[in-house]
């Protein structure tokens, strides 16, 4: 198989050539209402083989008098489906031949349809959009640039998501939301979503769900709502179909993947496995600071620094099927990632007195060196009853989630004290953090119909979480907040153990209806939770126990078959995760110092929406206004303590945020060579912090639009670009930036070879921010940080192979109920209001 492979490979540009094929019959008709005779626009033409059903060999859509014209390609015995929402497909049976090549069926009519509709879609081909009742869905085989994309590229022009010039990703303008994989939560984008995202090739992924108002079914999961990537998981009925595609950038970043999917009998395999090997050109950061403290040693603080990153890693999925019977079907499931990133900083940092007179500096030589991953391994068994819709299902997960952390800094210092010059210093430091969690959980689902359009679901769950970090700190150096004289080195090594263990119990109802043009999805969830941490120092060892109603609901209303309106409420909860509660101290920079904080108490938010939908032929629209308030936020805030001059930076429940947020999505395809698109939101923000005097507002806001062109001989061509308006911190603000990309791609050999290129340009490569403190009694300032970041290397060119092998035609069954583990909170991508270095 190999040298097979190798030979195709090697033979490829000799092989090159474009799919040409003639069109030799047509079938007409025209579709009305069986009622009023009135004709009914853009229905969707599905043409199967008679002998065949199942195979459709032509789909096309009418004009908007309802008119058709379908083309073939070969002779035969056919039937044509007509359909439309809310009516009954209509099918009429024909043949054409050398003799007959075009075939009239005149009037067709459609009568409705008496089940209620659960989603409003209207479809050309197949839709690009489908709305639900809580859910958009972004269909990406669909979308003729996933050949050329990464899946953090199609991103952007998903619904209610916005990615900005940093990859940095929010849904409905908040960051605190959480992404699922072919429906299961996975730890796999916990650290940086952004990069597993762009390292995805996006003709690996089927479509893009956006679950903005997440049921009573689902944990609480935050603001935002939940991201679901299915992966492509269709097969031949018998045989295999294989994907390999590679990709290399400009930036010395490259890597490959492989996508497979087998089934044979009764068993089905589908999965995938990528590496990534990421490059950043050198980032250089400046910052200035100034305290304000009466008694600050060293009031006033410049640094610069250069960081060069790379991050190897591997990331795979897969899912393995059994169908027992029409009625048993077990499914195993794996997600898995492992990356190394690694960092090399250089630094050079001066201190000065009120008087801007210097006191020291010190240069800086650090590296850092990480290894996170996470292993989630999922069993499902389903029980499907006679009666349809009728399902039962019982699951297991097991996640398994490392977060470690290994720094080494040598600091070489340059004192002045009383003005007299002092010998060099030297100070260096390691450091050594191992965290993890383990997760085992237990869950039962049932969902049964009460009536025609209406159905009930109850289910329970039940989460074993084992938190748990280690450190080892060995540190030499110089005590610089010591006067004149001063002793000259301390030897340091400490070990500190933490564990944080939780129990959760969930119960939950949900309830989803229709009557005529209304329709209802309301439920009600309950969570219990067991809280133990453990320290080393035994006295601060403490338990907590609580309890929390979660309730969820929408409404809505049908204007049109193209249109419709929605409104809903749900309140939400977040456990802080490992990354927020690890004591752990990270004094790779003696001038800046983080930590978590192993007393967080969960957030809740409350959230209402009201949103508009329009899905046509032609165009897509969608808007959803937003308010959302959150009493007890979970904060990333920075502070200098009294008589020091070092930065500190922690976690605490010490927000009061409101936020009224407006997204909107266009999309236009009614010329047949031209697709264009926007998306982007536009938010007021309102944070307050009563306990830390502190408090900001204002607007902030992300727009992406661009468009795709078809050229003669299939070429493709994409260009566009995005922005954002200043974001708002707690503590200060971060400067507006842009983006513009270009991609050109093109299929060969009947569209299983494709060649693309493709550029991103950022024109202002400098990102400015400004960080506050305040003192918290008096409202007084206590510092002010500016921070210039400069990017390296504006442009970026990247290229893309990818060779496909078999054929897939069939659909692998899985479990469609399965664990959901939703209710963590983990760190957003911003860096806004944190030292650059860390």
């Amino acid at each position: 198989m190999k040298k097979f492979l190798l030979a195709v490979l090697f033979f490829i540009p000799l092989l090159m050539s474009a799919q040409t094929a003639a069109t030799r019959y047509q079938v007409k008709g025209q579709a009305i209402d069986s009622i009023t005779s009135e004709t009914m626009p853009y229905v969707t033409c599905s043409v199967v083989l008679a002998n065949k059903p199942q195979q459709v060999v032509a789909r096309f859509a009418s004009d908007i008098d309802g008119k058709f014209t379908g083309e073939l390609k070969n002779p035969g015995k056919y039937i044509v489906i007509v359909s439309f929402v809310g009516k009954q497909p209509a099918k009429r049976t024909f043949s054409v031949g050398p003799n007959n090549r075009m075939i009239q069926l005149g009037k067709i009519g459609l009568a409705d349809n008496q089940q209620s509709l659960k989603e409003v879609s209207i479809v050309a081909t197949r839709p690009l959009i489908k709305a639900e009742a809580d859910k958009i869905t972004y269909d990406t085989e669909q979308d003729p640039e996933t050949k050329t994309s990464t899946v953090l590229d199609v991103l952007r022009k998903v619904p209610m998501v916005t990615v900005d010039g940093q990859d940095n990703i929010q849904l409905k303008g908040a960051s605190n939301f959480k992404f699922f994989l072919n429906g299961k939560p996975t730890n796999m984008f916990n650290n940086n979503p952004s990069m597993i995202l762009k390292s995805m090739p996006a003709n690996m992924v089927k479509n893009i769900e956006v679950i903005t108002q997440p049921g009573a079914k689902y944990d609480a999961e935050g603001v935002g709502g939940i991201i679901n990537i299915v992966t492509m998981q269709k097969t031949a009925t018998k045989g295999y179909s294989a994907t390999i595609n590679t990709q290399v950038s400009s930036r010395g970043s490259y890597g490959g993947g492989l996508n497979l999917m087998v089934q044979s009998g009764k068993f089905s395999f589908s999965g995938n496995y990528n590496y990534n090997y990421s490059k950043q050109f050198p980032m250089t950061t400046t910052s200035d600071r100034q305290t304000y403290f009466a008694n600050a040693p060293y009031p006033n603080a410049g640094q610069v620094a250069t960081v060069k990153t790379t991050a190897p890693m591997q990331f795979g999925s897969g899912q393995l099927s059994f169908e027992l019977d029409t009625l048993n079907l077990f499914t195993l499931s794996y997600n898995r990632r492992y990356g190394l990133p690694k960092s090399e900083t250089t630094a050079f940092t001066d201190n000065y007195d009120k008087n801007m007179n210097p006191l020291f500096s010190y240069q800086q030589e650090s590296s850092q060196k990480q290894t996170w991953g996470s292993t989630d391994v999922g069993l499902d068994y389903q029980h499907s009853f006679k009666r349809k819709g009728e399902l039962f299902t019982l699951s297991y997960k097991l996640s398994n989630t490392p977060n470690n952390s290994n720094y080494e800094a040598t600091n070489i210092i340059s004192p002045v004290y009383h003005s007299l010059p002092q010998p060099g210093l030297f100070q260096s430091s390691t450091s050594k953090n191992d965290a993890k969690s383990n997760e085992h959980t237990f869950q039962a689902d049932y969902t049964t119909p009460l009536a025609k359009g209406h159905t009930l679901e109850l289910g329970t769950k039940y989460i074993i979480r084992l938190n748990d970090s280690k450190s080892d700190e060995t540190y030499n150096y110089f005590n610089v907040f010591q006067s004149y004289p001063y002793t000259p080195y301390i030897l340091a090594d400490s070990i500190t153990n933490f564990k944080n263990n939780q129990d959760i119990l969930g119960v939950y109802a949900s309830y989803a209806g229709s009557v005529g043009k209304w329709g209802f999805k309301s439920g009600v969830r309950y969570e219990y939770t067991w809280l133990k941490a453990e320290f080393d120092n035994v006295a601060r060892n403490f338990t907590t126990n609580y309890g929390v109603v979660v309730p969820s609901a929408i409404v809505t209303y049908k204007l049109s078959d193209m249109q419709s309106l929605k409104f809903g409420y749900n309140m939400r909860i977040q456990r802080p995760g490992i990354s927020y509660l690890n004591p752990y101290v990270d004094r790779k920079d003696p001038n800046y110092i983080s930590y978590g904080n192993p007393n967080l108490d969960p957030e809740k938010s409350h959230n209402i929406t009201l949103g508009y939908s329009n899905f046509a032929p032609k165009y897509n629209l969608s808007a959803e206004l937003t308010y959302t308030f959150v009493n007890n936020a979970i904060e990333q805030y920075s502070f200098i303590p009294q008589g020091s001059s070092v930065q500190e930076m922690t976690y605490a429940n010490i927000g009061h945020n409101k936020q009224v947020n407006m997204n909107l999505f266009g999309n236009y395809r009614g010329i047949k060579w031209l697709t264009l698109f926007m998306n982007g939101n536009v938010s007021y923000v309102n944070m307050k912090s009563g306990t830390f005097n502190m408090s900001n507002d204002g607007f902030t806001g992300r727009l992406y639009a661009g468009g795709t062109v078809i050229l003669p001989k299939d070429l493709r061509m994409s260009v566009g670009g995005g922005g954002m308006l200043p974001q708002v911190n707690l503590q200060g603000s971060q400067s507006s930036y842009y983006y513009s990309f270009f991609s050109l791609s093109k299929d060969f050999m009947k569209k299983r070879l494709n060649l693309s290129m493709s550029t991103v340009w950022l024109p202002k490569t400098h990102i400015t921010m400004d960080t506050h403190g305040t003192d918290s009694k008096t409202g007084a300032p206590t510092f002010d940080q500016h921070t210039d970041i400069h990017i390296g290397q504006p442009l970026e060119l990247r290229f893309n192979v990818s060779y496909r092998i078999g054929s897939m035609n069939a659909q692998v069954k899985k479990a469609k109920s399965t664990i959901s583990n939703d209710d963590q909170k983990a760190k957003e991508n911003s860096s806004a209001g944190q030292n650059p270095m860390q």
